[in-house]
């Protein structure tokens, strides 16, 4: 019911609580409730006496009837599930992949406790200052096509991010999204899939907005959208503009055009970089991509090394990036 009644304050300047409870089916007194609810989660809504209640301006929050105001994609995002909490999106989104959600649904928070990262590292996004989401996919691909979709997603956070900020964005290989230098967000796919067919992949997306300090092992590498463009943005229009870009970049993957679109972005290929694997650490030069998504890195000594996204960790030689 919260989201009905901010969906109805989205479409008019003002409604009474008698319209509202009228339409919803509800007393005035469970009207109220919702409506203190709402402001307990930041949302500025104003009690005009008889004028009815309004809203004072666009809140900053993931709640889907705001996301979906000026949301023009055909499949991206035409199904929301948002959470004022959970553990993992990407958990959240696995369940309803399961339950047949269909491509394109979106699952996004306001606050992720224990989301995951590559190679099991975590990412968590503090309460109101990011945003966690994770988008459900339904490729008619074969399982060994699904790694074109981690450079797909890449790329298209990478263009929101430049959209909504005004920032330089590149993509440090294989989908973390840099603004000078620093990470500002992190992606993570996952796939349900037999040896023939895939049924879904989720891809669980974290792009940080307004963080002013990060815990100290990542203080040097991470960055937030706010502080680097100087602007105050709302997290709504990033999770739009990175609908808009997905569905740019799933055309270009089926087109087979992604590849070039990607290493235009690309902050790793024909850089200096130290490989991190587990049975050792070497430097050379990142030459290319291969259509599977594989960074192909030519040793010191010459020799050329296929390396693939979930064994190694990549850096360039002078920082981060």
């Amino acid at each position: 019911m919260t989201e009905a009644i901010l969906e109805r304050l989205l479409r008019e300047e003002s409604v009474s609580g008698e319209a509202l409870s009228r339409e919803l089916g509800v007393t005035r007194a469970a009207v109220w409730k919702q409506i203190e609810r709402l402001r307990a989660m930041g949302v500025d809504v104003r009690a005009q006496g008889r004028g009815g209640y309004r809203l004072s301006a666009l809140p900053d929050t993931l709640m889907a009837p705001v996301i979906n105001k000026g949301l023009k994609t055909v499949w991206a995002g035409q199904a929301i599930r948002w959470l004022p909490e959970t553990d993992s999106t990407n958990r959240v989104a696995r369940e309803w992949a399961k339950e047949g959600a269909p491509h394109g649904a979106l699952v996004v928070c306001d606050w992720q406790k224990a989301g995951r990262g590559r190679r099991g590292r975590t990412w968590e996004t503090p309460p109101g200052e990011a945003v966690a989401m994770s988008v459900i996919l339904r490729p008619q691909a074969h399982p060994s096509e699904v790694s074109l979709l981690s450079l797909a997603v890449a790329l298209a956070c990478c263009r929101a991010v430049e959209d909504v900020s005004g920032l330089e964005s590149r993509i440090k290989w294989p989908n973390d999204v840099v603004c000078g230098g620093r990470k500002v967000s992190g992606i993570l796919l996952e796939m349900d899939a037999d040896e023939q067919t895939v049924h879904s992949v989720v891809a669980g997306v974290g792009i940080n907005v307004h963080q002013k300090a990060f815990p100290e092992e990542i203080a040097k590498t991470a960055g937030a959208l706010d502080p680097l463009s100087g602007r105050v943005l709302r997290r709504a229009d990033v999770v739009r503009a990175f609908l808009a870009r997905l569905e740019e970049s799933e055309a270009l993957r089926a087109s087979g055009a992604l590849m070039d679109a990607y290493l235009a972005r690309s902050a790793t290929v024909g850089r200096p970089v130290r490989v991190l694997a587990p049975s050792e650490t070497f430097t050379g030069t990142a030459e290319a991509v291969t259509p599977a998504g594989a960074l192909l890195v030519r040793r010191e000594d010459g020799r050329l090394c296929e390396v693939l996204a979930g064994d190694v960790s990549v850096r360039g030689l002078m920082g981060y990036v």
